[in-house]
């Protein structure tokens, strides 16, 4: 049953004791608490894809949350039962994830009126790469407005960029020439957009993500955050302890880019003479 906007604003003064300063009645909101700390959103969406999923995301600064359902009724959705995925909360270079079989939440969509989404949420155990923890509590979105999306799946079915069908990208990996004979592009995200580009061949997997208004220069790769990048063999994957990432040319209207790369992994291996030439 869908619950009046009478009751869910008694729901969330219940929460935080007082509305006078937290919830402006008539905005949309996105708030929570992580580790203890509030989290009040600048830029907030609520999008549904045509496979049913729904992505909430919020980001003040340079932080950012975002998590999916499996549907859009009212109703609750749980880590647990997985209709609750792809937990993320990004602050500055860290990124933390939610964690199969480890990470417990729960979100509760409690009203959708004139196309305005409204609900609970919290999440504990989201880790980083490092094994690091963070929880969101106290987690409430407020008449954020729902837009209509399009999966990856249904963008790369449907317009196929040329240049990922020309894709190439070589290295050499501790010093042995790497060709790669299978590629692919995915975009990502709903707020603070990013692109994921891969490719392998029978010994390995070069990944490497990058914004989708990356612009042409010098970025420094790490192992998490807005330019990053993996090597993967034999099924042992390894972020980046340091490199380079240089975007020679990049059109965000025919959705082309190239450029070169090196980087390190955190378990020593040496990529370098990276080139790269790509579509999304």
């Amino acid at each position: 049953m869908i619950r009046t906007t009478t009751q869910l604003l008694a729901v969330f003064c219940f929460i935080f004791t007082s509305c006078s300063t937290d919830i402006e009645i008539n905005d949309p909101a996105l708030q929570t608490k992580i580790d203890g700390e509030i989290f009040r959103s600048s830029i907030k969406s609520a999008v549904i894809y045509e496979d049913g999923t729904l992505v909430i995301s919020g980001t003040a600064g340079e932080k950012s949350i975002s998590f999916s359902t499996s549907a859009t009724q009212v109703g609750s959705y749980k880590t647990s039962q997985q209709t609750v995925q792809k937990v993320s909360f990004k602050k500055d270079q860290e990124e933390f994830n939610s964690a199969e079989g480890e990470t417990e939440g729960t979100v509760t969509i409690t009203e959708i009126h004139n196309n305005e989404i409204s609900g609970t949420f919290f999440f504990n155990n989201l880790k980083d790469e490092n094994g690091n923890t963070t929880n969101f509590s106290d987690g409430w979105f407020y008449k954020i407005p729902l837009e209509n999306g399009v999966t990856e799946e249904e963008v790369i079915r449907n317009n196929t960029n040329p240049c990922l069908l020309n894709a190439s990208l070589t290295a050499l990996v501790n010093g042995s020439e790497m060709i790669t004979d299978d590629h692919s592009a995915e975009v990502f995200g709903v707020e603070n957009v990013s692109i994921i580009i891969k490719a392998t061949n029978q010994e390995g997997e070069i990944s490497i993500v990058f914004p989708s208004n990356a612009s042409t220069g010098n970025y420094s790769l790490t192992g998490s955050g807005d330019y990053s990048a993996t090597y993967t063999a034999l099924n042992d994957k390894s972020s980046a302890r340091s490199g380079t990432l240089t975007i020679t040319s990049h059109d965000t209207v025919t959705k082309c880019i190239s450029g070169s790369f090196e980087f390190e992994t955190r378990s020593g291996v040496q990529i370098s003479e990276g080139l790269f030439e790509f579509g999304y």
